[in-house]
């Protein structure tokens, strides 16, 4: 009986030392940003940040996921992406160039709007095509989903590229460039810092953000399935 009890003993304390994952533990999934603040952006303590980033954690905690962010540069999202070294990206919806290796849920968020700005010293704008042969200043890093490339390519357009919105404020300030085509989230936010009172804007094109998974993400199609049941008990409902 005494042999019996201890070997009871044992076994429970061996059975208490095994983790079973609970069903709703949060699972971990690689995830990608680019610096787009105020929606995504890496903090002064190199946290990850931003309206979008908060709202993309909550519905991953809704759905049973903690998602591991990191900032890239859009070329290595890309290329992560297509090699399986991140799971997902919090960036454009349907862009062409990821078609064949990633996949999107059911659901998108708020588009981003891409405008062109100036002052009141150059001559507005009705259509993109109106900006072919101008000086214009661009955004280093962004790709613009390739929807600026007859213009920009045009052999009488001249671009200047700048590192990031506020840089590119500066230089629409001082004349480097007619026409700036900025984000208006992120130039909004840039001109906290740098004001420009005249500065006018025109729509150009607008497209959604989603979340962009890998296809070599593990389980996809249940990852896909437990973010668009969070999104409908948390948004569809």
């Amino acid at each position: 009986m005494k042999y019996a009890v201890q070997w009871l003993l044992l076994a429970l304390i061996l059975l208490s030392s095994i983790q079973v994952p609970a069903e709703d533990q949060e699972q971990p999934l690689k995830g990608a940003y680019i610096e787009f603040p105020p929606l995504s952006y890496t903090d002064e303590s190199g946290q990850p940040s931003g309206s979008y980033i908060e709202r993309v954690d909550q519905l991953a905690e809704k759905a049973g996921y903690d998602i591991q962010w990191q900032g890239l540069p859009i070329d290595r999202i890309y290329l992560y992406l297509k090699e399986g070294e991140i799971d997902v990206w919090l960036g454009s919806s349907e862009v062409p160039a990821l078609s064949d290796w990633t996949r999107e849920p059911d659901f998108t968020f708020p588009p981003i709007r891409l405008n062109a700005y100036h002052t009141d010293d150059t001559e507005a704008i009705d259509k993109l095509e109106d900006l072919e042969g101008e000086s214009l200043i661009l955004i280093r890093g962004y790709t613009y989903l390739n929807r600026l490339a007859p213009i920009t390519e045009a052999p009488e357009t001249r671009v200047g590229k700048a590192p990031d919105h506020e840089a590119s404020l500066r230089m629409l300030k001082a004349g480097r460039g007619d026409y700036l085509l900025g984000f208006e989230a992120p130039v909004a936010n840039a001109l906290q810092n740098e004001p420009l009172p005249q500065l006018k804007q025109h729509l150009l094109t607008q497209w959604n953000t989603s979340l962009v998974f890998s296809l070599h993400a593990s389980d996809l199609d249940r990852v896909i399935r437990d973010f668009e049941s969070a999104w409908q008990a948390t948004e569809g409902g």
